[in-house]
């Protein structure tokens, strides 16, 4: 049993809180853009959306001490008109390594997701708390909520192979809530640029792409949490996690946000796992699958070298 799952078995033997909790979030914004009266009225903004991340029950699965760290890095663009905003938003989250001997967390952490989102508007009056409602499309809550189910389906599915599914599904939920919404800016689909979050959702929960999903769960459940009992069969593996998802690369022949966002994620904990490791070729091998990061690999290959 899977290090995620035995917790939660665990979890649920134990007596049940009034409260489980998934989120451990970090909440920042940057208003350097804006006027004096639009920054007023974002006073307890940090505060209201941090309050709804960390104590909304996104599932019925209570974490405990291992809740999910991740990280909202807000950057305000614009205010067109009063109570009105524009943003770009970082957001990321990481993982805890585990350590099977024991099966305990460790005090290392892996990054599961780290996407740059350059196309948010809402609307925001001080004072007003957020109340999620599933059932209806906020541009701000909504918003939210997308981001915590992604956070929450990679989370899952590093623990036990395709467990994020549910997750995924209510984030696809609120794509579909969009389209009686009219489709707003940012919710496009097939969307334009290298980055669009309904193309990713949908590829997640596509068959075409589920060689990726496996391979999120063989990288970490069968790589990174097996480094620690024998570390030559977690870099194998590793690897082949790494260079099954470039044979959906080639085989799907299109741009993949879901590719793209794992190896932006990735690429430079590739870098620093295989230093040391047997095979002298393994940086040109990441290079194939991952041709975007080739820079960051030869300059690893290079110390390899030295």
């Amino acid at each position: 049993m899977f290090a995620r799952t035995l917790f939660i078995l665990v979890t649920f033997l134990a007596p049940i809180p009034l409260l489980s909790q998934q989120l451990d979030c970090d909440v920042t914004i940057n208003t350097q853009q804006l006027t004096s009266d639009a920054v007023d009225n974002l006073s307890d903004f940090v505060f209201q959306v941090k309050q709804y991340l960390n104590n909304t029950q996104w599932t019925k699965d209570d974490l405990g001490d291992n809740r999910i760290r991740c990280a909202f890095n807000i950057f305000i663009k614009g205010s067109p008109s009063a109570g009105r905003y524009s943003a770009q938003v970082f957001v990321g989250s990481q993982r805890r390594i585990w350590d099977l001997k024991t099966n305990r967390p460790t005090e290392k952490n892996s990054a599961m997701i780290r996407i740059f989102d350059d196309t948010w508007e809402f609307n925001y009056t001080r004072g007003v708390p957020l109340v999620r409602d599933e059932f209806r499309f906020d541009p701000l809550t909504s918003f939210l909520d997308f981001y915590a189910f992604l956070i929450l389906g990679y989370d899952y599915d590093s623990y036990d192979a395709f467990s994020g599914t549910q997750n995924f599904q209510k984030a696809m939920n609120i794509f579909n809530l969009t389209r009686s919404a009219g489709s707003p800016k940012g919710w496009e689909f097939p969307g334009s640029g290298t980055y669009n979050r309904t193309r990713l959702i949908d590829e997640l929960m596509s068959e075409k792409f589920k060689d990726v999903r496996q391979a999120v769960y063989d990288y970490h459940a069968e790589g990174l949490d097996r480094l620690s009992t024998d570390r030559d069969a977690a870099l194998k593996n590793i690897l082949l996690a790494v260079e099954s998802i470039g044979k959906v690369k080639k085989r799907v022949n299109e741009q993949s946000v879901s590719i793209k966002t794992y190896f932006d994620t990735k690429y430079l904990e590739l870098c620093e796992l295989f230093q040391g490791y047997s095979d002298p070729a393994v940086y040109a091998r990441l290079a194939v699958v991952d041709p975007s990061h080739q820079k960051s690999y030869e300059e690893y290959r290079q110390k390899q070298d030295q």
